[in-house]
Parts: C-alpha cells; structure tokens; sequence
C-alpha cells in the first residue's frame, strides 16, 4: 500500500481548478479513513489484509473481473508486512469484516461530490438528470436465493436461472456520472427503490424518467421536493388526465389528478400540471410526453421530442457496467448478500471514477463526454494500475496528463443520430435443456442413521 498513498499523493493539484481534481480523489486514504469511521469498520489491530486495503480488495475487483480475488490481492500488491502472501481465505474474511456500507458510503461521497459538477450539457440552464432501473443477476447460492429471490418464467414463479438484485439509477445526463443508486431484492418494485433517490435531485432540474415510472405519487414527490424541479415521461396509452387548454403549437395543458389511495391519505392533494405533447416517428406508432415545462415558446415541442431520447444514456451506462466492467459475467461473483451488496458498490464506485477522467479527457479536447471511449478508457486505466508500482510518484502525474492529452484512439467519432437499427434475434437459444436452478428436496434419513458413523454415510458403505 506504501505505492498507492506516495501514487495519490503524486496526483495533487492535477487537473482542472475547482471541484475534484485528480485521477483518484475519491479514494484518497482520508476519504477511505472517513468511510471506515463513520460506518464503525476501522481495523482495531494490524493486520495483513485491514479494512483499508480490504477497500482497495473490492475496487480492485471491480476493475479486474476477469481476474480473481487472490490474483487481484497479490496484483496489486496489498498486503501489508511479511512475505507479502496470503491465502485466498484470509481475503474473504477481510471482505466480510469489512462489509457493505464503507464501500456504500464511499459511493455516495463521491456520487454526490463528482456528479453535482456541470458537465458539457444541461437544457437552458436546467441540469439534466435520468432515471431508470434495471437487475444484476447474482450467484445461485442458498443465501443470495434465500434474501434476492428469482423472477417468474414460463415454468411460473422462481422460474429463473439465477436470483437477480434489483436496482434503481440516477444519472446525470450532462457528465454521465451516477448521481445516486438504491438496490433490493427482485421482489422489492422500482417505484419502491427510486423515492428515495428524488432527493439526490437538485433545485434547478429536468429529469427524464422510464415511462414505467407513471405515478402521481413520484411526480408530486419529485415537483414538489425542491425548486424548479421538473420531469419529462413517456405517457402509457391509458394514462388519463383533464385536458384544459390546446396550445398555439398543438400541445395540451392538462391536470393529472390525484388517485383514490392519494386523496384518502391526503385530501388536500392538489393535481399535477402538466403539458402533453403528441409525435410520430417515421413508421412508428404515435406517443405522448408529458412535461412540467408549460411554456410552449421557450420550450419548444420539437426540442423537448429529441431531448427525451437523451434517458438512452442510462441504458448506455447498464450495458458498460455490464458488458465491459463485468466482461458479460453470467453474475456477480459473490455468495452471500453482504458480499454481493458490498461488490455493486465497488463496481459503481469505479464505474464513477472512470466516468470522471473521461469527462477530465473530454475538458482537455473541448468536446462532449460522449465523444470519449468508455472501453478505450477503462482498459487504459487498468493499465495505469497494472504498471503504477513500477512507476515513481513523481512521473504519474505526467502519465495521466499524457491519458488525457495524447490518447487520440479514446476519442470517438461524432454519433450518427439518423441511424436507425430494428431489433433482430442474431443468436438463438441453445437446443439444451435449461438448468433451472431448483434444489431438490433433502431426503429424510432413516431412523438408525444416528447410529452409522457420519463418515460410513458421507460413503456409501456399511458401518464396520
């Protein structure tokens, strides 16, 4: 670790001024001290594996995925005093001393400190935010069966091959940097998970959300939570609202009222004003937006219709947590729901840090954040910690600016919006017959079974 503190150290007054600086401000020790104090998981005594470098276990984790955890240990280089070993279970058990919530704390530290910064975006003057939802399958052990559950299939309830954790995101749209995450169980619902992610929003905003999300609950919520905060949704075919006045550019004001359930427990509910606007993409079906921004003249119709295409960002950011940092794992590596908690942490942590130095690269070439790689970047960045205990502190500063100035093949030509790609199966199913995961029924052992030693029955054979 004596490598890792003189490299973050090295990194000081790196980048641009103001708000975090440097390649790996998030896991400077102080911060990692802070989250390990404040969650009560500090290490009492020295040890080869403590809960600092337990921290850097899980982060190193999640950018090596490929690789396992003995082999991230001895990569990287983390343990401390003796000969530099340790067995594979002394690591699991500095996992699991350390537990979930200082890597939970460290996220959220660095969530809400990175993704307040204004990145190139936003939409007249309003911060752009998304949120959606989606699962992570994680291994099919008794204990991640027992606490995430498995959804239904064509075989009914349970039918899944794997138990899947559930999860809600909110992105900002403007750097690409997750702003605040809340996961479950399956059987836990998104409307569930993302009220309490309508605080992480800031005054001053637009949020895009999934039109799964249509709730009078969550738009009231998320209005009424701040100042000037608005939303944009896709409307259901049956979504119903009172029209009241038709605009001079077609779109309609209308009122969203409060459901039943809403009035019995609020009889001073009062609705929802929205505004509606109706389009047809070539060859497609028509679809309502609605919207709280009701000034047709300064928010036209037509800008709003393409900045709702802007929440693809977060299915942008799923599919790079899950096919390049997972490196398309069937699940998480994990056994037991802490671990597994503890891991989707780690991962999200590092998804924001290289989320960050894209944005740093992009600041240097003045152009979007999405013009950057994030596979290009990713892989480059393991590099950086494949090599940094070769490198002297004093040359990683000049190494990183060399990332963010020299690296012209993480630059990605410009988006090509008028694309367009209908879905198609490619590969189909295996012929094999699915493994559905289900545990047989222990059979009940006969009556005399106390009387045959344990080790004639693990066996087979008669007892002597």
């Amino acid at each position: 670790m004596g490598w890792l503190r003189e490299a973050l150290d090295g990194l000081d007054g790196l980048g641009p001024k103001g708000g975090l600086e440097r390649f790996a401000a998030s896991l400077e020790p102080g911060w990692i001290e802070e989250a390990l104090e404040a969650t009560g998981t500090a290490s009492v005594r020295r040890r080869k594996l403590g809960a600092e470098q337990a921290v850097w276990v899980v982060l190193g984790m999640a950018m090596y995925a490929d690789r396992s955890i003995k082999a991230v240990v001895d990569h990287l280089g983390l343990v401390l005093g003796g000969d530099g070993r340790v067995v594979s279970s002394a690591v699991t058990k500095a996992r699991y001393r350390l537990g979930a919530e200082p890597l939970q704390w460290l996220f959220e530290k660095v969530a809400t400190t990175w993704s307040a910064i204004s990145g190139q975006g936003g939409y007249k003057g309003l911060g752009l935010y998304g949120a959606d939802g989606t699962h992570l399958r994680v291994d099919d052990s008794d204990e991640n069966y027992e606490h995430f559950g498995k959804p239904g299939g064509r075989g009914g309830p349970g039918d899944a091959g794997y138990p899947q954790l559930r999860l809600v995101a909110l992105l900002n749209l403007s750097n690409r940097l997750l702003a605040g995450v809340r996961c479950g169980p399956f059987s836990k619902s998104e409307h569930e998970l993302v009220r309490e992610l309508w605080a992480l929003i800031p005054d001053d905003s637009l949020t895009i959300l999934d039109r799964g999300f249509v709730s009078f609950r969550a738009f009231r919520e998320l209005v009424s939570g701040g100042k000037n905060r608005h939303f944009m949704i896709r409307l259901k075919s049956n979504a119903a609202s009172e029209e009241l006045e038709i605009l001079p550019d077609g779109t309609v004001l209308a009122l969203i009222h409060p459901p039943d359930d809403v009035r019995k427990e609020d009889p001073t509910a009062l609705p929802v004003k929205i505004r509606i606007i109706s389009y047809r993409h070539d060859g497609g079906e028509e679809s309502r937006l609605a919207v709280t921004l009701l000034d047709h003249v300064a928010y036209t119709a037509k800008e709003l219709v393409v900045l709702y295409h802007e929440r693809w960002e977060l299915e942008v950011c799923f599919d790079e947590i899950k096919t390049h940092m997972l490196e398309r794992k069937e699940c998480l590596r994990s056994k037991k729901p802490e671990g597994v908690y503890q891991e989707l942490w780690g991962l999200l942590l590092v998804y924001n840090l290289v989320r960050r130095e894209m944005l740093l690269a992009a600041e240097v070439r003045s152009i979007p954040a999405r013009r950057i790689s994030f596979r290009s970047s990713l892989l480059w960045i393991r590099d950086f910690w494949t090599s940094a205990w070769m490198i002297s502190p004093g040359n990683i500063p000049r190494a990183l600016k060399d990332f963010r100035t020299g690296f012209d093949h993480i630059v990605l030509p410009e988006r090509r919006s008028e694309r367009r790609y209908p879905r198609h199966v490619k590969i189909k199913m295996s012929q094999y017959k699915r493994n559905r995961g289900r545990r047989p029924k222990v059979a009940e052992p006969p009556q005399d079974a106390a009387m045959i030693p344990k080790r004639s029955i693990a066996k087979g054979k008669s007892a002597k």
